[in-house]
């Protein structure tokens, strides 16, 4: 069978899927993409049995073939080729690629080996991509990262008749965002795995004009389903109860710090060249009108910043984690942060200056 695409045509989406794909995997299919023409339309998909992407789009064949291919070989080889043209040469077991003088043979498995997770999801919301985006970036920094409480190693996501709360948390610090959506729905709440979040991001980046483009949702019991324009990505929920997020937040919080965020945000990236490799600490001494920043590390290299605020409480000394901030810091977007603190053993709220759609709490740490 002989098939006949442009190169540009699968470049760019195998960018977005190929990830998911796992190399070393005891089946070794899942280091595959499964191509499938079908009814004039061209279907890309992988999966390691959790998540699954899949893209489509109008190949402009009549023929019907469903074939895999190495996934990482298969991306890089289009990537490589100079010319738009390609043809696709496919056997049961081979795949011959040629394009100009190039032409390449590439290994093929059982397309009927492939695992497919059930995408039968039946309501659906439809969400602005680009709101969505910014909910996803504004928190996904914060989740576990292989933690034995696997309910923390995903984004917690609440759906309800018109908002959409995103919450992470890796037990050292939280993010929470709300988003204003209107959606006609009954409320759900799921725990979304870090992969199928990092894969939702990559897709969703991938927009020169995101904001013309929905998102659809679908949430069951056990998946769920992002339709994005093209793509499909399918994931596995991650099992469990998340904690509940609203204890976390301090009822007082009586010392307002008011600083502009790029001079912090400056300041704490020097300070990192010096802090320790293994505890990035930075302790705070805050006065009326100046914050003071300081580190050290374990072989007692130093450093020192000072930066003007505005501050209303009692004098304070109070140390955190520099990683921590800097990235709490990177996800806002005004001049300012304000940043509201008990006594020194108690973690700290920081949000946007004059918009708390976006909360976020690190803990303290002994520097």
């Amino acid at each position: 069978m002989i098939i006949n695409i442009q190169r540009q045509s699968l470049v760019e989406p195998l960018k977005n899927i190929v990830n998911v794909s796992e190399q070393n995997h005891t089946m070794p299919i899942l280091g595959h993409v499964l191509l499938e023409f079908k009814d004039g339309e061209c279907f890309l998909t992988a999966s390691d049995l959790e998540v699954q992407v899949s893209y489509s789009y109008q190949a402009g064949t009549t023929d019907n073939i469903r074939v895999t291919v190495p996934a990482r070989k298969f991306s890089d080889i289009l990537r490589s080729l100079e010319t738009e043209d390609v043809t696709l040469e496919i056997t049961p077991k081979d795949i011959v690629i040629k394009s100009g003088k190039s032409k390449f043979k590439v290994s093929a498995l059982n397309p009927d080996d492939f695992p497919e997770i059930d995408d039968d999801l039946s309501e659906s919301m439809k969400i602005d991509s680009e709101a969505l985006l910014n909910l996803v970036n504004s928190t996904s920094f914060s989740m576990g990262y292989q933690d034995a409480r696997h309910f923390l190693n995903g984004l917690f996501i609440e759906f309800s008749k018109d908002t959409i709360t995103a919450v992470a948390t890796d037990g050292h610090r939280l993010a929470l965002s709300v988003k204003n959506c209107d959606l006609v729905s009954s409320e759900k709440t799921c725990i979304v795995p870090r992969k199928c979040i990092n894969e939702l991001k990559r897709i969703l980046s991938s927009f020169k004009d995101i904001s013309e483009i929905l998102t659809e949702v679908s949430v069951s019991s056990k998946n769920i389903l992002f339709n994005i324009h093209n793509y499909k990505l399918i994931s596995k929920l991650v099992e469990g109860n998340y904690p509940d997020y609203n204890k976390v937040f301090p009822k007082s919080l009586p010392n307002n710090l008011k600083v502009d965020r790029l001079l912090l945000k400056s300041a704490l990236q020097r300070l990192s060249i010096l802090s320790s490799e293994q505890f990035k600490g930075v302790k705070f001494k805050i006065s009326h009108s100046l914050l003071d920043l300081s580190t050290i590390n374990s072989q007692q290299e130093s450093g020192d910043e000072s930066i003007e605020c505005e501050y209303g409480g009692d004098d304070l000394e109070i140390g955190f984690n520099l990683s921590y901030l800097l990235e709490t810091l990177d996800v806002i977007k005004t001049q300012y942060v304000a940043i509201h603190l008990g006594a020194s053993d108690s973690g700290c709220l920081i949000t946007a200056d004059g918009n708390d759609s976006s909360k976020y709490i690190i803990m303290p740490m002994r520097v």
